[in-house]
């Protein structure tokens, strides 16, 4: 999937700029961001899945100040949080991880949409997210009515 391909070019850097202030080595960085990718992808999967592609789009295309007031963030960072089950922290502090490595994968797929000139729209979203619009009107238009 092509988000995970775009993680994966930045995600090396979260150490350096996040990662040890929580006392991480390089390689827990590295795994803590690759649970919270995870239960992401769970948590947009069910989004999409439920038909709620304008909330993708939002997570998508606002910065992290737009973010901490979405339900839908919140929904988010508390799925990751419960994601780092091998940490023996308590549910604050591993909210406080989860939104530092939401915040950072967000605002780095942000630029990167924003540097790739896709369109703030849900095609701009779906091309964005390597998601084949035909596919989806084979599909019998049942996203038809969320692109509009």
């Amino acid at each position: 999937m092509k988000l995970i391909e775009y993680i994966d070019e930045f995600k090396g850097s979260y150490h350096g700029l996040e990662g040890v202030k929580f006392g991480f080595d390089t390689g827990q960085s590295e795994a803590h961001v690759d649970l919270t990718v995870n239960a992401a992808m769970t948590y947009l999967q069910g989004l999409m899945m439920s038909g709620k592609i304008s909330e993708i789009q939002s997570l998508a295309t606002a910065g992290p100040e737009a973010l901490r007031d979405s339900q839908y963030f919140q929904d988010l960072m508390q799925q990751c949080a419960n994601s780092y089950y091998g940490l023996d922290w308590d549910m604050e502090r591993k909210k406080v991880l989860a939104a530092s490595i939401l915040a950072f994968i967000l605002e780095g797929l942000r630029v990167k949409f924003q540097s790739g000139g896709y369109e703030s729209n849900a095609q701009g979203v779906m091309k964005f997210l390597g998601i084949d619009m035909g596919i989806l009107g084979k599909m019998g238009g049942m996203f038809g009515r969320f692109f509009k």
